[in-house]
């Protein structure tokens, strides 16, 4: 009887360990981090190159590619969205995730000149020149 309990016991300490590993229907950190990083993308493009553009509604081409981005990663919006609130709720799951969308972006965007030293290059040239007229 004492081993009949112990493996039932045993047994349950399994299956609702696994349960909460599991997590039905949310997106693994990394398919997470993909999605999101493709999505920011999309908004930067929306926001920069259809800004200029007033006969486009900024609104539906960001649904449009949503639902392209959605698609491409073999994801439904329900998903999405899920996996969202629950990463959300889970801070210290969360953070990796953002943290390596930082990482991204400084990857992708080439590292940041210095304003003045182009500014100065462009002045002292145009001050030199008048300067030598006086």
């Amino acid at each position: 009887m004492k081993i009949f309990l112990s493996l039932l016991l045993l047994g349950f300490l399994f299956f609702s360990c696994s349960q909460k590993e599991r997590r039905p229907n949310v997106l693994s950190e990394n398919k997470m981090t993909d999605v999101m990083w493709d999505m920011i993308r999309a908004d930067q493009y929306v926001s920069d190159l259809l800004s200029k553009d007033s006969s486009r509604n900024k609104k539906n081409e960001s649904i449009k590619l949503y639902d392209e981005i959605f698609h491409i990663h073999k994801v439904t919006p329900g998903q999405f969205k899920k996996s969202l609130d629950y990463y959300s709720s889970q801070p210290d799951l969360f953070q990796p995730i953002i943290d390596s969308l930082a990482k991204r972006k400084n990857e992708f965007m080439p590292p940041s000149t210095n304003t003045h030293t182009i500014a100065d290059t462009v002045v002292k040239p145009f001050f030199r020149k008048h300067l030598k007229k006086q």
